[in-house]
């Protein structure tokens, strides 16, 4: 793996911080990304499950992974000793967050806050997320070094609008369990040009790069009518 700069911290905006005003603009990452394992996705073979969205680049790979699969997954990742709800600084309060998470990254030296906490990271992955993720790294023709796991226990758990950080220049979602709503707004663009949903399917690949980040956020609401829970493993590159 390229050498990353070490023990820096890099917030992944999630629920609890969000952006009011679009980002000041600012240069794409270049071409010449020092690590340049990191890359985003290009496989023209792809191009029939890309999305099309304005200032975006999406990929939806709805039923990638059986249901059986799924299922397999699911029951495993749910037994992991690794879960936690992290406590957030939520306009000066400590919060404990309603979602369950857990972390992984290839390599120790690695952190990242979330919210204004340090993540608790693992660097020992387990069989059923290594499989995961080589599968993932296969279809794509991109590399990770960091996974973060998302658990719903039902509908009534969700996150909010917000957007990652630019520095994640490729994000890739894993949906096992309920299906669940996911829903992106363009920062500017207004009426339905700037609004898109999904239903974010079981055993299914949600992928955004580029500059989606730049101009969209996405949140997955709350909806009190499903029972069964979700889990999402969201992989990304911590490029520093």
């Amino acid at each position: 793996m390229p050498a990353l700069r070490r023990k820096r911290s890099k917030n992944i905006d999630e629920s609890q911080k969000l952006v009011t005003k679009p980002p000041r603009p600012r240069k794409s990452i270049p071409a010449d990304e020092p690590n340049p394992i990191f890359k985003q996705v290009t496989d023209p073979s792809l191009n029939l499950y890309k999305v099309s969205l304005p200032d975006a680049e999406i990929y939806y790979m709805p039923g990638l992974f059986s249901l059986d699969l799924a299922k397999v997954w699911y029951s495993e990742l749910a037994t992991l000793s690794t879960w936690y709800r992290p406590t957030l600084k939520v306009y000066g309060k400590s919060v404990v967050q309603s979602r369950q998470i857990a972390a992984y990254a290839t390599d120790p030296s690695l952190t990242l806050k979330y919210s204004g906490s340090l993540i608790e990271m693992h660097n020992d992955y387990p069989p059923v997320i290594s499989s995961i993720q080589t599968l993932v790294e296969q279809k794509l023709g991109v590399q990770f070094n960091h996974v973060m796991l998302n658990r719903y226990d039902t509908g009534d758990v969700y996150i909010g609008l917000h957007a990652d950080n630019l520095e994640n220049r490729v994000i890739a979602t894993v949906s096992l369990g309920a299906e669940r709503t996911f829903i992106m707004r363009h920062r500017t663009i207004k009426g339905e040009n700037g609004l898109k949903k999904w239903k974010l399917a079981n055993g299914s690949l949600f992928v955004m790069q580029g500059d989606t980040q730049r101009f969209w956020k996405h949140e997955i609401p709350k909806e009190p009518k499903i029972k069964e829970g979700r889990i999402s493993l969201t992989f990304r590159q911590l490029v520093y």
